[in-house]
Order: structure tokens, then sequence, then C-alpha cells
């Protein structure tokens, strides 16, 4: 087994928030958008690469806002999750071609309580965008 590094990016713009949902089987539910980190790439390039293929948009990214990890009870995986401020710097808004891709949009912040979104990190990102500071390592995010 080996343990996969998601980066993710926080998108900011007129109280919203870019995120992406996917699709698996019925299952639908929404996520900062990013992706698995490839050997020799660095945070920055994997999530520069992700935002492209996820969303069509160019970024630059910013600060670690904070980490977390997902690891289910029968330890069939592993993964952490590193979330990073981003800013828009080109590109279309489009969604990716990627099979498990449904829908990227802006969602109103104050909305992000009533969607299904995983790692379940809401409360920390709501903290976040309202103050700014880093909140560190929050823990295994499973569910």
């Amino acid at each position: 087994m080996k343990i996969d590094i998601r980066i993710a990016a926080c998108i900011l713009k007129d109280d919203k928030i870019l995120m992406v949902r996917h699709k698996k089987g019925e299952k639908k539910y929404w996520l900062l958008p990013g992706g698995r980190m490839e050997f020799g790439e660095t945070m920055v390039e994997t999530l520069k690469r992700e935002m492209i293929e996820e969303t069509g948009l160019e970024i630059s990214v910013g600060n670690l806002m904070f980490v977390s990890e997902a690891i289910p009870e029968d330890n069939h995986r592993h993964i952490v999750n590193m979330f990073f401020e981003a800013e828009i710097t080109g590109g279309e808004m489009r969604l990716g071609n990627e099979e498990i891709l449904d829908a990227v949009e802006f969602i109103d912040i104050d909305k992000i309580d009533e969607i299904v979104m995983y790692p379940l990190i809401r409360d920390e990102l709501k903290q976040y965008i309202n103050d700014g500071k880093p909140l560190g390592y929050l823990g295994c995010r499973w569910k």
C-alpha cells in the first residue's frame, strides 16, 4: 500500500468558492479542486496541473492553509490532503474530461453547509476564510 498526497486549491471570488463535483456511481459530492501528486512533481506544480485538468484555469499558488488525512476504518486507503490558497491568473473555466468529474462552479460560501462535501473540512474552511490564519493539522477526516 502507498500513501496518496492530494493537493487542493481554495479560490475565492465575490463571496463564492470554486468547487468541483465528483460522481462515483450514484454518489455525488463536492470538493476543492486539485488532485494526486505525481513522483518528481512539487506541490505547486501538482496544483497548477490539476487545476488546468479539472477546471481549465491557470493559477498562482499562495499559502498553505491546513492539512488533513483520510484513512478509512478498513485501512484500504491513506490520503494526505494539503490545502492551499490560490488565485486565478488565466484560462477559461470549463469542466475537465475525467470521468469522475461532474461539475465545476463557484458556490456561495454561506451555502457550503448545504452540500455534500469531502473531506469534512467545511467548518475549518469557513474559519480560515474569516480569519486568514493557518490552522495546521486537522487530523483524520474520513467519512
